[in-house]
């Protein structure tokens, strides 16, 4: 085979490659665009009959975002085998797009996607749907545990809060600021509905009065999927007793 005819074969393939990205890129580019203004066209339509708000950018919503206590406890243990850098801030929010705003179910919501700044860490977008609570409390996060790495820790000083239902305690990861309050909020009625819910989520937060669950949007200003997240994130509220925000 001829050198020329090597090179045809090479560069010929190596065109029709990048045409076939050109395509499949442009394609998918199209088809974001059709999706987003069919999400858009719901959310136009649905709002108004909700008394919903959306803004695609305002900056002043980062004040929640940044708000109140982000404080997580950590052990001697915990410090000992991963120290805390002296220069380590919060994350903080200089940017809010995509913002959906108003009530479900008689409680105030506010989804965005907000621009985050860390120190030592690049700048990223993060998806936030939260409910607000009546009140700002102390930092709570409760997720799922790794449970032979949750042994391993509570066997040499790093486990996190316990609550005394062991199913809960050996499928959830609790930390907060305050074990009293956390203790408060995880109420017999709240870790048998995350212990039971079939519905597809990983556990909640609460930082300031910003209620989330961590579950999965594609888009959180589609109406159909944001129904529904606030539902959850209702259901599950609502059974957090009345006292811990007194």
């Amino acid at each position: 085979m001829s050198v020329a005819l090597i090179l045809v074969i090479v560069i010929g393939g190596t065109l029709l490659i990048a045409a076939a990205v050109t395509w499949f890129v442009v394609w998918n580019n199209r088809s974001m665009q059709r999706a987003e203004a069919g999400v858009l066209q719901r959310l136009n339509q649905e709002a108004p009959r909700r008394g919903w708000r959306y803004e695609e950018r305002n900056d002043s919503y980062c004040v929640y975002y940044n708000e109140g206590d982000q404080h997580l406890q950590r052990s001697f243990a915990d410090e000992l085998f991963s120290p805390t850098s002296v220069f380590a801030q919060p994350p903080e929010a200089f940017e809010a797009h995509e913002i959906v705003s108003g009530t479900h179910r008689g409680r105030s919501f506010l989804c965005a996607r907000f621009k985050v700044r860390q120190r030592g860490v690049a700048t990223y977008y993060a998806r936030a749907v939260w409910v607000r609570t009546p009140k700002l409390g102390p930092a709570l996060q409760v997720g799922p545990a790794v449970r032979l790495e949750s042994r391993v820790n509570a066997s040499i000083g790093r486990g996190d809060l316990r609550v005394g239902d062991a199913e809960f305690d050996e499928r959830y990861e609790v930390l907060t600021g305050d074990d009293r309050f956390a203790r408060a909020v995880l109420a017999p009625p709240v870790t048998h509905f995350l212990k039971t819910d079939p519905r597809q989520f990983r556990g909640f937060s609460l930082f300031g009065a910003n209620f989330e669950v961590y579950d999965r949007l594609a888009d959180h200003r589609d109406p159909e999927e944001l129904v529904a997240a606030l539902d959850l994130r209702c259901d599950l509220l609502e059974l957090i007793p009345r006292s811990v925000w007194a």
